[in-house]
């Protein structure tokens, strides 16, 4: 079980399924704000929506060189989080 979690699949099939979420997360707020009647307190701008959706997309590219070993584990682990803090640093610029 231990050499199943240190394999370059499984760990860039949970770098991609992390990465999908964060696009279907965001690519869902897009389509609920444009085409549904649901009225948002917050509503976030489409460019930081469409900026996530890529950002998401560019990781799911991620753990995918991890998944066909073109790239390291760790070395892909690094830049997904670096990904997700840049997220998180344009959405506390965004609320702020």
């Amino acid at each position: 079980m231990a050499k199943l979690l240190q394999g370059s699949s499984f760990n860039g099939i949970i770098q991609m399924l992390l990465s999908l979420f964060w696009v279907w997360n965001y690519g869902e707020l897009l389509y609920l704000y444009h085409y549904t009647d649901i009225s948002f307190l917050f509503m976030y701008p489409n460019w930081t929506l469409i900026l996530f959706i890529l950002m998401g997309l560019i990781g799911a590219l991620i753990g995918l060189s991890v998944f066909l070993k073109k790239r390291k584990i760790k070395n892909g682990y690094f830049l997904l989080i670096g990904l997700f803090i840049l997220g998180l640093i344009i959405n506390i610029v965004v609320l702020s």
